[in-house]
């Protein structure tokens, strides 16, 4: 049955997706039934258990894969929402966890296909809609190792994450590690028979601080590297020399950077200060940018008739473009600043708006018109 934008996002916030809890399975039976019900074959694919991904290949020939992710972070703490974080219409917004990362933009995606006529396309669409991209990507990353023959002949994608209808066609790496700092313990009454992991770690995080502020590449669109210290911990007891401390670092960097690179500057940085440490890497994600050339960013140009601005996140368009050579840009109905807090929203608005973008979007690549 025919649903509108509004409602198909409704019904999905109201469809807990904690990729941490319940996960995707609801929303991702919820979207395969929708499917199913006007009249398009999906694949519903438990790849591991508990984890959902949803895809339908759409005609043949070369292909535009439109992309999004089903599973939300946690809501927090209830008592901060000032609405349901499972679905209320007021002020002109729909409010909820997951309206505007990312399920407005699925529902974007779902309410275009009754608006284009797809009986006799001249080219294909791949739906693509995923699990665990707020954690490690092992949605995406199934597909692409399990499921070749989906992207057979698919040279374009749109992500519909949260960019306020703007495309996105650049986007920050994410460089995640801790630093692991080693010292020697002793007691607190002589500290100079040991050597203080903690006091080694304040010299560690003013030294990044100084490889921040170093003149680095500035993007146009994303400005320059940040860094985020977002966890310490270390010692036993404040009588003893603490032996070990380890520190918890974010690092965005924009196109034209290395993550490698940058890993190689701190090493040399703390190697220079003698700081006994290791660095151990939890997410190694590089920068990426659209081909300026790619017929994609006309396209989509053409049609939204919206901004080219950059992202600070990261979406899984350098994903895509990494394993499969796909160009991706990222363009949704979600607003950027209200994601992963209380209260997110997305306008009532940007629904309607992306709606005639997406079914723009299908007629013009499906039909030429």
């Amino acid at each position: 049955m025919k649903k509108d934008v509004v409602k198909l996002a409704l019904d999905m916030v109201g469809i807990g997706s904690d990729t941490h809890a319940e996960g995707e399975k609801g929303v991702a039976e919820y979207i395969h039934e929708y499917l199913q019900g006007i009249g398009i074959g999906s694949e519903l694919i438990e790849f591991k258990p508990g984890r959902f991904n949803v895809s339908a290949r759409i005609g043949s020939g070369e292909g535009l894969m439109l992309n999004g992710h089903m599973d939300t972070v946690p809501i927090g703490d209830s008592k901060l929402w000032k609405y349901s974080p499972y679905g209320h219409i007021a002020n002109g917004r729909l409010y909820g966890r997951g309206a505007s990362d990312m399920k407005g933009g699925l529902a974007a995606i779902l309410a275009s296909l009754n608006n284009v006529d797809l009986r006799h396309p001249e080219r294909s669409l791949l739906l693509t809609f995923v699990a665990d991209e707020e954690v490690g990507s092992d949605g995406s990353m199934w597909l692409l190792d399990n499921r070749k023959e989906l992207f057979e002949g698919v040279r374009y994608g749109i992500i519909s994450e949260a960019t306020d209808l703007d495309i996105q066609v650049s986007q920050k790496g994410i460089l995640s590690f801790y630093l692991n700092i080693r010292g020697k313990g002793a007691h607190a009454s002589a500290p100079w028979l040991g050597k203080n992991a903690i006091l080694d770690a304040v010299k560690a995080i003013k030294a990044l601080e100084i490889i921040e502020s170093k003149k680095r590449i500035s993007d146009p669109l994303l400005g320059r590297c940040t860094i985020n210290i977002g966890r310490i911990t270390g010692g036993t007891a404040t009588n003893v020399v603490p032996d070990s401390c380890r520190v918890g670092v974010d690092v965005r960097l924009p196109p034209g950077e290395n993550n490698g690179e940058f890993v190689g500057a701190v090493r040399k940085a703390l190697g220079k200060l003698g700081i006994d440490h290791s660095i151990e890497i939890t997410v190694d994600r590089d920068p990426y940018r659209v081909n300026g050339r790619s017929p994609l960013i006309g396209f989509m140009k053409s049609v939204a008739k919206s901004n080219l601005i950059g992202g600070r996140g990261y979406t899984e368009s350098k994903l895509y473009n990494e394993r499969i050579n796909m160009d991706c840009v990222v363009v949704g109905p979600g607003v950027k600043d209200a994601i992963h807090k209380p209260d997110e929203f997305v306008p009532l608005s940007n629904l309607a708006r992306s709606e005639r973008i997406f079914s723009n979007v299908m007629d013009r690549w499906c039909n030429n018109s």
